[in-house]
């Protein structure tokens, strides 16, 4: 599993690192960032192919300290984890701002690492098992549902859109979309689209995270806005 770490203070790198080899040899596949300008650097050339980042949130500079990095992280890579290290507990409530798995204060960190890495590692096995299976093309396909942001049914193919790319089969939208609820919900007879990469929406569309427009029928519109504002109320949102 690949876990970065960003850590400013020799010391506590070494802290952690020990803590971490007391895990079975390949367990991690450790990368250390020095500052989160230098993380951001590599994920501009090779993207984030982390599964947890471990960050503390004060990073020495004035311009990227954890919180915002964690942001940008969510941002790139929903479903990588992020775990705060901190001495400072005043950023306790200031991370609930982002998606992350855990908080730990640096003087409970031989306690608590251990329990973040669990907990960081159970929510990867949840997202894990959050696929959408179809056939099409004469292959079969399993591709991540947080990764999906939008169906569009034309003819006789639906096109499912991805972050990464679109795939085709011959499978009805209202039975791919009724496989992927409360996450996706119709918003026209055409479309469906993943409520958690909705930006905003009027009676005229919805835009998507990566802008693009996506048309809602009169007759979707009540149902979509209601799954919207569920999702919201209920605490699920994931993707900005």
């Amino acid at each position: 599993m690949k876990l970065a770490i960003c850590e400013d203070n020799p010391s506590h790198y070494e802290i952690i690192h020990t803590i971490l080899q007391k895990y079975p040899p390949g367990a991690f596949e450790i990368t250390h960032f020095t500052s989160g300008d230098e993380f951001l650097l590599a994920a501009a050339e090779n993207g984030c192919p982390y599964s947890i980042v471990l960050t503390d949130i004060d990073l020495g500079s004035d311009t990227v300290n954890g919180i915002s990095l964690a942001e940008k992280i969510n941002h790139i890579s929903p479903d990588t984890q992020i775990i705060f290290i901190s001495q400072y507990l005043q950023y306790a409530t200031a991370v609930y701002e982002t998606e992350h798995a855990y908080f730990i204060h640096k003087q409970q960190m031989e306690k608590y690492l251990p329990l973040a890495l669990r907990a960081a590692c159970q929510k990867l096995e949840k997202l894990h098992t959050r696929y959408l299976y179809f056939s099409g093309n004469s292959r079969n396909y399993q591709v991540l549902c947080s990764d999906i942001l939008y169906l569009e049914r034309n003819l006789r193919q639906t096109t499912i859109y991805t972050r990464t790319g679109t795939y085709t089969t011959k499978e009805r939208l209202t039975a791919l979309t009724e496989r992927m609820k409360p996450d996706f919900c119709l918003c026209h007879n055409s479309f469906a689209v993943n409520l958690h990469a909705v930006r905003t929406y009027s009676h005229k569309g919805i835009i998507l995270s990566d802008n693009t427009e996506i048309p809602v029928s009169r007759s979707y519109y009540q149902q979509f806005k209601d799954a919207f504002a569920f999702m919201m109320l209920a605490g699920h949102r994931e993707v900005q």
